[in-house]
């Protein structure tokens, strides 16, 4: 199988520009965000509200522009072919593993609760990325996503192997990729994990990509958490919160070899925060907010 060749894709899109919503389109999941900090007064209210119900998708009845689980790899990227297929049509081109429900995530909680720690200033770099990680197992936003920017003459090739791998589960939970823009050449195809703490499955979806002929050691991707794109950490202001904007880069990873220890388990989100957590959060409520319960 032929090596694909990628472009940077630095400058011409962020990893998920349309997925939150930008300036004047926001998605779906975004304006129920909104709506729900609306109803929540004060840090307190979205640290302590109920998790969300789980969701599971319909995936006959997902949109024009996903896949169809009575539809082969072959025939979806026929039906929507991410060549030809407009900005103007849609945000992004979809494809669900049908093995795995989605369960819907307490993203508002997340969003309030990082925008305060990223305008705390005293807390940066490592610490800084320390709380976001413990955060995002508090909140249950632990997906997390490879980036990949083929060249045009090889989307259509790259996101047909990659909706193969998603339906026949040698994947992870979903993959997207970007429709054609007139203002960019480039094409971005984002694969993702369902934890990115486990970063033996992190692991794992690297080396299917890999053995798919999507990947090489010569070129390197990078691996993006959701928690980041959520919070708009990206490459041009990350640096401002001593931060990287990717968490994994597929050529260590590759040079490391296997990771034989799954990363820290995810905490249930019944559990009482922790200390440290109560302790930073307690100082960045602002005067005249209920207090944490201890």
């Amino acid at each position: 199988m032929r090596e694909v060749e990628f472009v940077s894709g630095e400058g011409w899109i962020s990893d998920d520009s349309s997925l939150y919503g930008e300036e004047g389109n926001q998605s779906f999941g975004d304006r129920t965000i909104t709506d729900i900090n609306r109803h929540q007064k004060g840090l307190n209210a979205a640290l302590l509200c109920e998790p969300p119900l789980p969701v599971t998708l319909d995936l006959n009845n997902a949109g024009r522009y996903s896949w169809h689980q009575s539809e082969s790899p072959e025939e979806f990227v026929r039906r929507v072919p991410p060549l030809t297929t407009t900005i103007q049509q849609c945000d992004w081109i979809w494809v669900h593993n049908p093995y795995l429900s989605n369960k819907a995530m307490e993203e508002a909680r997340l969003m309030r609760c990082g925008q305060e720690l990223l305008k705390s200033k005293e807390i940066t770099g490592e610490d800084l990325q320390e709380e976001i990680t413990d955060l995002a197992v508090e909140t249950n936003v632990l997906s997390g996503k490879w980036m990949l920017f083929p060249k045009l003459d090889a989307v259509t090739r790259v996101w047909r192997l990659v909706v193969e791998g998603v339906i026949n589960n040698k994947l992870g939970p979903t993959a997207k990729v970007s429709p054609f823009n007139e203002e960019n050449n480039a094409r971005l195809i984002c694969v993702y994990t369902k934890d990115f703490t486990d970063q033996e499955d992190v692991f794992r979806v690297l080396l299917e990509l890999v053995a798919m002929g999507v990947v090489s050691s010569n070129q390197a991707i990078y691996y993006k958490t959701d928690v980041y794109t959520m919070l708009g950490i990206y490459g041009a202001n990350a640096a401002g919160y001593g931060l990287k904007a990717s968490h994994f880069s597929s050529q260590k990873m590759l040079a490391d070899g296997p990771i034989k220890q799954r990363g820290p388990r995810q905490r249930e989100l019944t559990e009482p925060l922790p200390r440290k957590r109560q302790k930073t959060l307690d100082g960045l409520i602002k005067p005249g907010g209920t207090q944490i319960p201890k």
